[in-house]
């Protein structure tokens, strides 16, 4: 929210003066991803979104943007490497290329389904060389463990995405392929995924959250000396977040005391930030990428107008 504290630094400003643009530029950006990545999964509903979009940014900042994708919502990443450094099994299915060197959608996808079939889960690319609905009916028909059909349709060939997939799960449905999940993927967002979710059964989303807005830190002295101090248009004072226990209000004081009572429900109030590196060295571990993430989603979801 708003004017509330996520960090405070003490010491002699010669020493952490160089951090503040890398600490702002890290900040600002990967919170600015994982917000987008809440955005997404709430207008996927119950659908799990998985992040596609590491190619969409250069790749010595990939396993930052996918890390916080994950942790602000997406459920898994296509990028091995990202996903190994955050204990998940990579999501993604077979690519364009492959087919277009087998020529032949099936053939890619019954190659697959024959190599890593007992591994993962089989999902058929359906709209390299023909129509969608013919090629899902024929994947689905010729290759007995077919998970999913994905529709990655291009912009210029698309029309409607809501009426190719509703097309292409109706004639699954009457062909008696009702357990093959539909995949969409390709240019979504949160404004058009809402009505998507009437037919589909996951999403791949890259560019709308790996290029997503800049969430607008800063970094500003407070206190000289212990002494309250700060430039125009900021509140002076060390600060800490409260939050209650009871109702989840938030509550941003001045910095040293050990809890609150509520002003809103008299519940307990406890500081949110924590001590964590002392004299340049870690006094704990930190929390593994899952617990964030679980953390992450499960505070309420603010959207605003």
């Amino acid at each position: 929210m708003p004017y509330e504290p996520v960090m405070m630094i003490e010491g002699p400003y010669r020493d952490f003066s160089p951090l503040e643009t890398p600490l702002l530029g890290l900040l600002c950006q990967a919170s600015g991803v994982s917000t987008k990545a809440r955005v997404v999964s709430e207008a996927a509903k119950d659908n799990p979104v998985f992040h596609f979009g590491s190619r969409r940014m250069h790749p010595a900042i990939a396993p930052m943007i996918g890390r916080s994708a994950y942790i602000g919502g997406c459920d898994g990443v296509a990028v091995s490497e990202t996903a190994r450094q955050l204990g998940l099994e990579p999501v993604g299915t077979i690519p364009h290329a492959l087919i277009l060197i087998l020529e032949d959608s099936t053939t890619a996808t019954g190659m697959f389904e024959e190599i890593f079939g007992a591994e993962v889960n089989t999902v058929a690319l359906v709209d390299t060389f023909g129509d969608e609905k013919f090629e899902a009916l024929e994947n689905a028909d010729l290759i007995e463990g077919l998970n999913a059909v994905r529709l990655d349709t291009p912009s210029s060939r698309r029309g409607s995405m809501l009426e190719i997939a509703k097309e292409v799960r109706w004639e699954l449905d009457l062909h008696g392929f009702t357990n093959v999940d539909i995949f969409i993927s390709g240019g979504l967002d949160e404004e058009s995924i809402p009505e998507l979710n009437e037919v589909a059964d996951a999403y791949g989303v890259g560019t709308a959250i790996s290029n997503a807005p800049v969430v607008d830190f800063s970094l500003d002295i407070v206190e000289i000396e212990g002494e309250p101090a700060s430039k125009r248009g900021k509140k002076s004072g060390a600060k800490q977040l409260y939050i209650c226990n009871n109702c989840d209000s938030r509550l941003v004081r001045k910095f040293g005391e050990t809890e609150l009572k509520c002003p809103r429900c008299e519940g307990k109030a406890e500081p949110i930030m924590k001590k964590v590196i002392e004299n340049g060295k870690k006094l704990k571990g930190y929390p593994e990428a899952k617990k964030i993430r679980n953390y992450s989603i499960s505070q309420p979801f603010i959207q605003e107008s």
